[in-house]
């Protein structure tokens, strides 16, 4: 077992060159440890299971088993809540965070190889809902109730907007609750990625055709899979990086993410 780092407090940016430096000078099986643990929410069609146990399924799990196979570690990978999954990160007690999008405050304890994806945001609400709405800016959702999931990060310049345009904020625990309270007018937009949305209707193909997209002022967000700057794993950033490089470039990264299940409605 690794003695994890304690004590000392330093960026995640002066953590990952000190890594880089050491991963030149040692021999590559330096470090005898190969396995570790990534935590994650509930997220599908991310991860799929409950929480404290493992996965059984999901798009992040085909990733993980993919950077096995071609790096050689092992992932033991774990669902919990999600403030509880970042905490986990930020101490140490798991070695990262198997995807998420990247902000300011997870920056100081987390470190982001190249991302593995990217997705943008999109304004879903009812057909023939009568919005009228064009939601070129954020100052569009002003007057309307907007359908969020707890914990999702939607980014700086959707918070920013929430509090200058004094934006209406229904906070829902997860993304079909929120789609099933825009169905019954409860909330007037829910806020999702294409992928995100599609998933959570696959079995609701009534309650799908009630319902449409259309893009927003969100930007195209890249997803990350997140190193905890306090643990041994960094060292491993250059192997990790490399991998994805390479899922990237023979199209397996593009496989991986790549919806199993219609996206238009029926």
């Amino acid at each position: 077992m690794f003695k994890r780092m304690t004590g000392s407090v330093f960026s995640p940016q002066w953590v990952l060159t000190a890594a880089l430096f050491c991963a030149q000078v040692q021999p590559a099986n330096a470090n005898d440890h190969s396995t570790y643990r990534f935590c994650e929410v509930a997220w599908p069609p991310y991860t799929m299971g409950k929480a404290g146990h493992s996965p059984t399924e999901g798009i992040a799990v085909a990733l993980f088993r993919e950077l096995e196979y071609r790096t050689g570690f092992t992932f033991e990978l774990m669902l919990a809540p999600w403030k509880r999954c970042l905490h986990w990160a930020k101490v140490g007690e798991f070695d990262g965070v198997m995807l998420l999008t990247h902000n300011l405050e997870r920056a100081q304890y987390l470190v982001f190889p190249d991302p593995v994806h990217r997705a943008a945001k999109l304004i879903w609400s009812r057909r023939n809902g009568e919005l009228d709405r064009s939601f070129a800016s954020f100052e569009d959702f002003q007057g309307l109730r907007i359908g969020t999931v707890s914990g999702v990060n939607y980014g700086k310049a959707f918070d920013d907007a929430v509090e200058n345009h004094h934006l209406t904020i229904d906070t829902g625990p997860d993304l079909i609750s929120n789609l099933k309270r825009l169905d019954l007018g409860r909330v007037d937009i829910v806020v999702a990625t294409q992928l995100t949305g599609e998933y959570a209707l696959k079995d609701h193909p009534d309650l799908r055709a009630r319902l449409e997209y259309a893009a927003g002022p969100f930007t195209t967000d890249p997803i990350f899979i997140g190193l905890s700057a306090v643990s041994p794993v960094i060292e491993r950033y250059g192997e990790l990086n490399a991998a994805i490089a390479a899922m990237r470039e023979d199209g397996t990264l593009e496989k991986i993410f790549e919806p199993q299940w219609p996206l238009d409605p029926p």
